[in-house]
């Protein structure tokens, strides 16, 4: 049984107006059991928009108010996994809910005994990122001015990384201004097409590309789009 999963390629897209459009592939093994559709959930009194992984409890995207939470497998270089793991990583984003800000998140959060992680918040105002490489956590906070893309370190090495940074560009010139009906079709026609580095994979080893979710934060409107194999649906929520 596979008891981790890997996130793969994850995007921000801001505009000049506090808006912007956050979204990520999950890419799998295919014998891990199939999320739950996104619900409602309240954790420590905050309620959370998410898709629930069984097999961890936790997520890899979450809705938190007009904040957009992503978990990315592994930091800056593939690594050796070691188990057992305190926490899964899919519990992260919702154990950050349960402070008062990222500063305080990264003073108080105990780092240790978890699996290296690329941590993503983005609301209109910035996009923060924070790495943990199994001994450290790194910080940088990217503002909300530039789009900027990510892609999970095991799955997808610098090569493959600065494909889709080259795809995502050729996107962006395409469609100044996106919806997210724009970036699902950019995850499911652009790139190479190719099933093992492109952006929707399925690789020989049974890890393939389960879902696309998108949210879209306009104004006081929150909409997330979350589209599998077998079903899209856009889900309308309310910022605040």
């Amino acid at each position: 049984m596979v008891n981790h999963f890997d996130m793969c390629t994850a995007l921000y897209i801001p505009d000049s107006k506090g808006n912007y459009i956050f979204s990520t592939s999950r890419d799998e093994h295919k014998d891990r059991p199939v999320a739950e559709n996104p619900n409602w959930h309240q954790s420590h009194g905050k309620d959370l928009f998410f898709p629930r992984d069984p097999a961890g409890g936790g997520s890899w995207i979450v809705c938190l108010a007009a904040k957009s939470l992503c978990i990315l497998n592994g930091a800056f270089e593939p690594h050796e996994r070691r188990p057992p793991y305190r926490m899964s990583r899919g519990q992260i984003p919702i154990e950050y809910s349960t402070f008062q800000s990222t500063s305080d998140f990264l003073d108080r959060f105990d780092f240790l005994g978890i699996e290296p992680f690329t941590f993503l918040i983005a609301d209109g105002y910035s996009v923060e990122e924070i790495r943990w490489d199994g001994n450290m956590s790194h910080y940088c906070n990217y503002g909300n001015d530039q789009p900027k893309l990510w892609a999970s370190a095991p799955l997808y090495n610098r090569e493959m990384v600065r494909m889709r940074l080259e795809w995502f560009q050729m996107f962006l010139n395409n469609n100044p201004n996106p919806d997210i009906i724009d970036v699902l079709n950019f995850y499911l026609h652009g790139g190479n097409g190719n099933p093992h580095n492109g952006l929707m994979i399925q690789r020989e080893n049974g890890v393939e590309t389960s879902s696309i979710s998108c949210i879209q934060k306009f104004k006081d409107e929150l909409k997330f789009l979350y589209r599998t194999e077998d079903s899209l649906k856009v889900y309308d929520l309310v910022s605040n």
